[in-house]
């Protein structure tokens, strides 16, 4: 069971959301508002657009320029801001729940596993993940820090999400994915909000924001939230003592000189601390070999991001970027601190109605510093550089009927010098109501420092299993004789809007990955200090290979108005090989995603005051981790009691006491996502 602490967190977080979802809306009514109020906000934003007008929204993340989502050839989700709230989530993970074709799993209270068709790790190291266009993904790490990513999720505009490799225009590391969290400009979120709440799990809540208008065309606002979500379960109910909470601030400028400019100013600055209880592998410790860690981590950092756009003429468009990010992390298994600096530049060139050629070029500059943890790089400093340039040209054969796009990006990196990453697509409207596409992609994942530089013991055997009177100790070793991780990309899909009233899309792909990193296992010897043990180096190797094939169908349907019903099904079949002996069983990565997963939304209005929010989902079973196949079910109901004000009440994962979802990637203890009801009230002014 849970310590007596959390459970009295727990027991005074559901009396608070009952006072809150009892009393709040009796004031509220007491103050006169009525059902009728003319002002009252009208039903979701999107819940009366028809399929043709959704098919219009504008997304930028396929080709780094505005295109609209019928014109995309590729598989693109677009999670609107209304799409956000009616999901309940308090997190950018958990609004990815639902997308097709993304394997989103929570690993404890502040740790995810998202993959794209496939290979759902903890750390996303194949998926590249921007926030308005600031790339954080680590190249220190290879992967996404989850945890630190967040915001004030009402002021995000939308998430766009692309599978498959965007390599031609994003680069390195955009392998099976690209997923693009936008938020509104300063002009769209005047005004003050503020929101708070809490619950059996999402203990505590609250963020604000205050939007302000320095001229006629200089508009900014500042925000700042904060969250403290309980600690998980372990199988036998007791808790994992993982608790997070976490805080951030930051502003945004957005400046419009003339019709044609506009410039963004925008920064943010974040903290952090959680709650871990390790068990690491140690060869000094007594049987059975691991030493408990009960140390907080804590996570921090901060940065900035300066845009300029300027359109010169119907064909010519110049965009400017450059950031600063610095991310800095002390847990139990690392010390690092990483500082990256970007410059990037785009021009967009229309020779005539019917092509588009875009050209780019970016630079930057990353230093990291590791400490002495569980990880221990050597050299502890590096300096990496990463040199790139682009070429895309989109030729419209025949106007609105028949186009074809071809490109190419050229990278220059630290780690394995010049990696070309060619990509060409077509997308044909033979109707229009039908819309077909195919592509080919060639992408690469460059490897990380951790798997250049970085020393761990990984595991620790009983004496008699490698040597037989002395400890065995795995020991993961960098090698600089790696290669990049290459991928040759086949997708098609087909998008049909039958009438205003009802869509299907069908997506397929077929991935060819080559070179993928594996530990290999070399000559066993004898170490004597600082403890007597035996030692079997595994150094990383490109040793593994395989193919993965399936697809996305999606059907979507207004029975009314007012009701919004989505249904999904994705399928994914991974296949590996190793080139190499592999000891450590790397080919069984193949089990570690789920085959099967189905997602059916029902969004509702229920009149003007009233929402009602549901999300049922089946995750097939993850067959290397020994986690069960499982149904899941949220669901959110909303009241609108008068203008400004909304009373949430969220419900998730209400199918089960507590269950599992997936299994860290390093170390750490496996937990059970437990269920979880929260309140929260919106005031929006």
């Amino acid at each position: 069971m849970k310590t007596n602490k959390t459970r009295r967190t727990a027991a005074h977080s559901i009396r608070r959301t009952v006072l809150l979802a009892v009393c709040c809306p009796i004031w509220l009514s007491s103050a006169g508002a009525t059902p009728d109020d003319a002002t009252a906000k009208e039903p979701g934003t999107l819940a009366n657009l028809s399929f043709e007008q959704l098919s219009q929204i504008k997304v930028i993340t396929a080709s780094k320029r505005e295109q609209t989502v019928e014109n995309v050839p590729a598989a693109v989700d677009v999670v609107t801001q209304d799409d956000i709230q009616r999901s309940g989530a308090t997190s950018i993970p958990e609004a990815l729940r639902n997308v097709p074709g993304l394997n989103v799993a929570q690993i404890n209270s502040s740790t995810w596993a998202i993959g794209a068709r496939g290979f759902p790790w903890q750390y996303a190291p194949r998926l590249l993940v921007l926030m308005d266009g600031r790339s954080v993904y680590t190249p220190a790490f290879g992967g996404v820090y989850w945890d630190a990513q967040d915001y004030l999720l009402e002021d995000l505009d939308r998430i766009e999400v692309v599978l498959g490799p965007g390599s031609t225009v994003w680069g390195a590391n955009a392998m099976n994915g690209v997923i693009n969290v936008i938020s509104k400009s300063a002009r769209e979120t005047q005004g003050t909000l503020v929101s708070a709440g809490g619950g059996s799990e999402k203990l505590a809540m609250a963020g604000a924001r205050e939007g302000f208008k320095l001229s006629d065309d200089i508009f900014g606002r500042v925000y700042g939230k904060y969250k403290y979500d309980n600690a998980t379960l372990l199988h036998d109910g007791s808790s994992a003592e993982d608790a997070f909470q976490f805080g951030q601030a930051g502003y945004r400028l957005d400046g419009y000189p003339g019709d044609q400019g506009h410039w963004t100013l925008q920064g943010d600055t974040y903290g952090g601390w959680e709650q871990s209880h390790l068990n690491l592998p140690d060869a000094a410790a007594p049987p059975a070999y691991a030493t408990a860690d009960d140390q907080a981590g804590r996570v921090s950092g901060a940065n900035m991001l300066g845009r300029w756009e300027q359109t010169f003429s119907e064909s010519s468009t110049l965009a400017v970027q450059a950031y600063y990010d610095y991310a800095s992390r002390d847990t139990s298994l690392m010390r690092i601190d990483v500082q990256t600096m970007d410059l990037e530049a785009r021009h967009t060139l229309t020779s005539w109605d019917r092509n588009k050629l875009d050209l780019g070029m970016d630079g930057r500059l990353v230093m990291d510093k590791w400490g002495d943890r569980f990880f221990d790089a050597s050299p502890a400093q590096t300096t990496t550089h990463l040199i790139s340039g682009f070429i895309q040209d989109e030729l419209w054969v025949m106007k609105d009927v028949l186009s074809l796009t071809a490109g190419l990006k050229l990278e220059q990196n630290s780690y394995t010098g010049v990696e070309p990453q060619p990509g060409a697509r077509c997308l044909w409207h033979p109707h229009e109501a039908h819309t077909l596409w195919a592509g080919y992609s060639r992408a690469v994942r460059l490897p990380s420092r951790l798997e250049e530089d970085v020393v761990s013991d990984a595991r620790v055997y009983p004496p008699g299993v490698l040597a037989p009177a002395l400890p065995g100790v795995i020991r993961a070793l960098g090698s600089h004789s790696i290669k990049a991780e290459t991928l040759d990309a086949y997708e098609a899909g087909w998008r049909w809007q039958m009438e205003r009233r009802a869509s299907l899309e069908v997506r397929g792909f077929y991935y060819n990955y080559d070179r993928l990193l594996m530990l290999g296992a070399g000559t066993p010897y004898l170490q004597a200090t600082p403890v007597p043990a035996a030692i079997v180096p595994a150094s990383y190797d490109n040793g593994l290979a395989g193919t993965s094939y399936g697809g996305e169908v999606i059907a979507s349907y207004l029975p009314v108005d007012c009701w919004r019903l989505r249904l999904s099904y994705s399928y994914v079949k991974i296949l590996l090989h190793a080139s190499q002996p592999d000891p450590f069983d790397y080919v069984s990565d193949e089990y570690t995603t789920p085959r099967n997963t189905v997602a059916l939304s029902s969004s509702l209005n229920l009149g003007r005051r009233w929402d009602l929010d549901t999300a049922l989902r089946y995750v097939d079973k993850v067959n290397y981790y020994s986690i069960p196949g499982y149904f899941e079910l949220d669901a959110r109901l909303v009241w609108r009691p008068r203008d400004h004000w909304e009373l949430a009440i969220v419900g998730q994962s209400l199918l089960h006491a507590q269950h599992p979802e997936y299994r860290p990637s390093l170390v750490g203890l496996p937990t059970e996502i437990e269920r979880s009801v929260y309140a929260k009230l919106t005031w929006n002014f």
